[in-house]
């Protein structure tokens, strides 16, 4: 047995700076992924992508957590 038991116990100060971290971690990725996106399409399809908030840039669940399981393991 390892001993570790999964249970993490935080203040509101740490648990404020763990949350950060995600989010920055998160946003990188993000910003990354969106940028190579845009990339890749021509000016019309670009426009066509704000039109619709930018929903076809938005991540699914499949790719947000796998994103998130990479940061749990950091």
């Amino acid at each position: 047995m390892t001993g570790k038991t999964g249970i993490h116990v935080f203040t509101e100060e740490t648990l404020r700076e763990h949350d950060e971290e995600i989010a920055v971690k998160v946003h990188q990725a993000t910003v990354v992924s969106t940028t190579r996106k845009l990339l890749k399409m021509n000016s019309g399809q670009q426009l066509n992508a704000a039109r619709n908030n930018c929903e076809s840039l938005l991540w699914n669940d499949e790719q947000l957590n796998t994103v998130l399981d990479h940061i749990d393991k950091l």
